[in-house]
């Protein structure tokens, strides 16, 4: 008969070992996922200061901040990051950016055409960016901080013609997830309204124009 218990006992150990559902440890903590949206562009150029077809690039980022879990760090630890084990973004942030950076400036018309380098076509100018940093800073005054370096290079002259570094400090009132998801996309806003100011007013981009 204790024969019989203890195979019984066992059969229910192993029973809530294969079903996970709680019987030893609880239940597992559900993922989070994020997209970034940034709305459309109070700018619209006619004609476009790029006269020709606009590639915008992946962007390039260091190995934790390519990944998909969001990036944090706390008060007192400016050098030291983290990331999140169940808030992920749902897909690289790398492939969001250059996926909001295209449909933006395309509705911005900041050239004739914007594509990406999927759609296989003749191109007169690259956008290169680079994630300087993408994180969640968990103090008193919970924010986030969004760096791009962005830089257009004209083709056809093998000249960069614009090259400078953005950077934007978004306060999000509260420590969730979900205000650093809008304070990124405010961000992300601000500094591709920021870009299409600084592209339209370069001189010197405007005189590479006439002569391509």
């Amino acid at each position: 008969m204790q024969s019989i218990i203890r195979i019984v006992r066992v059969a229910i150990v192993i029973a809530c070992l294969i079903a996970g559902n709680g019987c030893l440890g609880g239940q597992p903590s559900p993922d989070y996922f994020y997209r970034l949206h940034v709305p459309d562009p109070t700018t619209h150029f006619d004609p476009s200061p790029l006269q020709g077809t606009l590639q915008v690039t992946r962007p390039r980022a260091d190995a934790l901040t390519s990944e998909r879990h969001l990036v944090y760090r706390k008060e007192g630890n400016s050098s030291q990051l983290n990331h999140h084990a169940y808030h992920r973004w749902v897909d690289s942030p790398t492939r969001l950016l250059q996926q909001e950076m295209t449909q933006f400036l395309r509705k911005a018309g900041l050239a004739q055409q914007v594509v990406t380098p999927e759609i296989r076509t003749t191109v007169d100018y690259a956008l290169s960016c680079r994630i300087a940093k993408l994180e969640r800073v968990l103090d008193q005054s919970p924010r986030v901080t969004l760096e791009l370096e962005l830089g257009i290079t004209s083709i056809k002259k093998r000249r960069t013609l614009l090259l400078r570094t953005y950077r934007e400090d978004q306060p999000t009132g509260d420590l969730q997830v979900d205000s650093s998801i809008k304070a990124y996309n405010q961000a992300l806003s601000n500094i591709l309204h920021r870009f299409l100011t600084d592209t339209s007013t370069l001189s010197l981009l405007q005189l590479t124009n006439t002569n391509l």
